[in-house]
């Protein structure tokens, strides 16, 4: 079972957008989550670590934003934590959906949770192996995960859910359909230079026939 606080729970958002943080704010009051917010990475200053050339301007602010929280894991040696962006809305039972996770053995040495994917899976109301799954606007990385995201990339980081995506290739990362957290994408603030897919959100939730309704 897992224990989130201001401590293990991150939530990516440039400082100055006061708007779409207190929006924020009334969904983890509704979900009673005591939050840290990260300063989204903006200006030249901001980008400390070398990325590889293709990226745009905003996909560097956005992975440096989820590089810094990984190293302040690996720092302050937390177990795992909660990392989300300014345009996560929950699923209303969320938690008690997280709750089941575990319950297989083979899932005791996981890297990262994500409750926030770009791809439908076979199986619903299951956690499933996550594989060339895309987006983080809401995932649980742990200790073990953060380590091996900055080692791995070191010296030349790319986006955030590219890198999050090639930490699935070794098999211990797990996700769940119908998605625990999807994103708004219109109002986000911190540039990830990924536009949420909408349409394709409905589409994939209507097939299981799952409302939007679901969500907060």
């Amino acid at each position: 079972m897992f224990s989130f606080t201001h401590k293990n729970t991150f939530c990516i958002s440039l400082i100055h957008h006061t708007d779409r943080w207190n929006k924020m704010l009334k969904r983890f009051e509704y979900f009673d989550l005591s939050v840290c917010r990260w300063p989204a990475a903006m200006y030249p200053d901001d980008i400390i670590d070398t990325f590889h050339p293709d990226l745009q301007k905003g996909q560097r602010g956005c992975a440096q934003s989820h590089i810094q929280i990984w190293r302040h894991m690996v720092e302050h040696k937390l177990e795992y934590a909660l990392i989300l962006e300014d345009d996560a809305c929950f699923d209303i039972d969320w938690k008690h959906k997280l709750n089941r996770f575990h319950l297989d053995s083979t899932q005791k040495n996981w890297h990262a949770i994500f409750l926030n994917a770009s791809e439908p899976l076979h199986e619903i109301d299951k956690w499933s192996p996550a594989l060339n799954q895309f987006l983080t606007g809401g995932y649980i990385l742990s200790y073990t995960g953060a380590t091996i995201l900055l080692n791995t990339f070191h010296g030349c980081y790319h986006t955030s859910d590219w890198m999050t995506s090639r930490l699935q290739l070794l098999g211990n990362c797990y996700t769940y359909f119908p998605w625990l957290i999807i994103q708004e994408g219109a109002d986000s603030t911190i540039g990830s230079g990924v536009e949420a897919d909408h349409e394709k959100v409905v589409r994939c939730l209507s097939a299981v026939q799952y409302s939007l309704d679901n969500y907060k």
